[in-house]
């Protein structure tokens, strides 16, 4: 059973909310925008322990709902190995952004159920254009056209520490440039790591907060049901 670790470290961005850490810290219908997330994992049967990374201390609720907390470093390369390190074991890690208030414990199992029986040591979510249309209209998000279809790009990786060993820069890449993670699968494989892209069905895990109008999409999904989740969400798991 893989742990989890949520990336929650960043600087202030004023145009999503100003006297907050960062992003991660959004206040949503009274709580952080991390717990969340931090909530859906704790909920998931796929999950064992759950790992943060981002400015300590944390509010009391969230050092509630971790297992492990550990300080932000420079840059997101330093918070996924400080992170793996302060975790410490060996099997797969399901690195998650604090910025998907929208994802549930259900979109969480089917993902790294799926991710496991891949053949893969990096396994990414993407999720097809229609499927984000068809259940939020009004978000914008980057889409690239594949042979699979026209895919965006989510926040949730299963992947080895050990690959993460191996392979720092293309890992770094595929994290910070997730709305495009497959430009990273062929960088991978030349690094000798086997990386998959995994087409999901529910579209909340590529719903990532990083401008005010993605945050009013949020905002107003959550205002109207705090936790709806998509009919769609643990069916249709495809391999790319």
């Amino acid at each position: 059973m893989p742990d989890a670790l949520v990336l929650a470290g960043g600087r202030p961005d004023p145009a999503l909310g100003e006297g907050i850490p960062n992003k991660a810290f959004l206040p949503l219908l009274g709580r952080p925008m991390v717990e969340f997330v931090l909530a859906a994992l704790r909920q998931a049967a796929t999950i064992r322990r759950i790992a943060l990374v981002g400015p300590l201390p944390f509010p009391p609720a969230v050092a509630a709902a971790v297992d492990v907390a550990v300080g932000e470093g420079g840059t997101m390369l330093d918070n996924v190995a400080a992170g793996f390190d302060a975790l410490g074991g060996a099997g797969p890690v399901l690195v998650a952004g604090a910025d998907i208030p929208l994802v549930t414990p259900r979109a969480i199992d089917a993902f790294v159920r799926a991710a496991q029986s891949l053949d893969a040591e990096i396994v990414y979510g993407v999720v097809r254009r229609e499927d984000v249309t068809r259940e939020f209209p009004r978000a914008r998000k980057t889409s690239v056209r594949l042979r699979d279809g026209t895919l965006t790009g989510g926040s949730l990786i299963l992947m080895a520490p050990q690959a993460f060993a191996r392979a720092r820069p293309v890992i770094e890449r595929a994290i910070r440039a997730r709305k495009r993670p497959w430009e990273q699968r062929r960088a991978a494989g030349l690094l000798g790591v086997r990386a998959r892209a995994l087409i999901c069905a529910g579209p909340e895990i590529c719903m990532d907060v990083d401008t005010p109008a993605m945050l009013a999409v949020v905002r107003e999904r959550l205002t109207r049901d705090p936790r709806s989740p998509s009919p769609r969400h643990a069916e249709g798991m495809a391999r790319w």
